[in-house]
């Protein structure tokens, strides 16, 4: 573990201008929301890029025995020194491992979709409960697909359309089935052992995903089941669904064996390495890809993780860069400064993720 021994040589001047290129990226972040019209249409890795860039030319020296007044005026290092600076927090071990899971991840994901594993899963739900309960039924598929897929994202865009037909053809209110939905999808996508930020959670902080999971539902599981009452509730109304797709309980069962896997506290890259495997044999076996058609589908879901990779490679160097030119010390010490406790640290810290977090 880094000691930050040195926090308190770094003078308030540098210190700013070495977190400078985090509060760079909330204003090009918050000015392309701006332009653009959405958060969600901002190019993360343009902006990681730009900041990275800003970072990269304020990186000058390390060199502690000057007093703090002079450390605005310390040399440039030469620009192969500051690539290597910034290289080496990309290169981190703890974040090359992430990247291999996320690579897992990616595969496991889109390949069970392309076998019907969500399918199967929703319209088991659907077969196996009364029109009283499609709402609750709806929202308990959901909670389940994200707890699986590991994106809440992902749960919406594949569940929405079948809720859409189910309130269709049900009379039950569109809104509160959609509702069921997303509310389900965030549950699960909390929870979930092979979501990106679940990941970058528990390998940076050292914590099993297993334990990461027990904290995490004493959390979540109280308000699911509340919101699972209240759809009981207000799901009533409605009438048999028209007609329900045939579903297969075998596609189910990568799902359920990465969920126990990982609950065990199996390693996760063998956990998904399981998924992979019994997501491959299945769909073979049931005629729902061959050989070519599993390997593009995992193809697919490792491309749809090139984003995330991107951006996790970028920030790592970008961190890396803000700890050598004193960043991480400042922040620290006048985080801590004033704490006189448990709960004082545990502020200390969640001010510290909200500000590396706001991004």
């Amino acid at each position: 573990m880094k000691q930050f021994s040195t926090s308190s040589r770094v003078s308030t001047r540098r210190g700013l201008l070495a977190v400078s290129p985090l509060l760079l990226m909330v204003v090009l972040f918050l000015a392309m929301s701006l332009v653009t019209g959405s958060f969600y249409k901002v190019p993360l890795v343009i902006v990681f890029i730009i900041a990275s860039a800003y970072a990269l030319f304020i990186t000058n020296h390390p060199d502690a025995t000057r007093p703090a007044e002079s450390e605005l005026h310390r040399g440039l290092l030469p620009i192969a020194e500051r690539v290597s600076v910034f290289s080496r927090g990309a290169g981190e071990k703890n974040l090359m491992m992430m990247l291999w899971i996320f690579i897992l991840a990616g595969a496991f994901a889109a390949s069970a979709k392309q076998m019907g594993a969500i399918d199967s899963t929703v319209a088991m739900t659907l077969r196996a409960l009364p029109v009283s309960l499609l709402v609750p039924g709806l929202f308990l598929a959901s909670c389940f697909v994200s707890l699986s897929i590991g994106t809440s994202v992902g749960t919406v865009m594949a569940l929405v359309p079948v809720a859409t037909g189910v309130a269709s053809s049900s009379g039950l209110a569109l809104p509160l089935v959609v509702g069921a939905v997303v509310g389900g999808a965030f549950f699960g996508d909390n929870l979930s052992f092979i979501s990106d930020t679940t990941i970058v959670a528990t390998r940076s902080q050292g914590v099993r995903l297993s334990d990461k999971f027990r904290a995490n539902i004493r959390i979540a599981l109280p308000a699911a089941v509340i919101c699972f009452a209240l759809y009981c509730v207000l799901g009533h109304g409605g009438h048999n669904v028209a007609s329900i797709p045939n579903f297969s309980l075998l596609k189910v069962v990568p799902y359920l064996a990465v969920l126990v896997a990982a609950v065990l506290g199996v390693d996760v890259m063998l956990v998904l390495l399981l998924g992979n495997v019994l997501t491959g044999a299945i769909g073979l076996a049931t005629g729902s890809f061959d050989v070519a058609g599993w390997f593009a589908s995992m193809a697919k879901g490792v491309s749809g993780m090139n984003e995330t990779i991107l951006i996790a490679l970028l920030a790592g160097g970008l961190m890396e860069v803000i700890r050598h030119n004193g960043g991480i010390d400042f922040l620290i010490s006048r985080l801590t400064r004033h704490i006189r406790g448990k709960r004082g640290a545990e502020a200390a810290i969640s001010a510290l993720v909200v500000l590396t977090n706001c991004v």
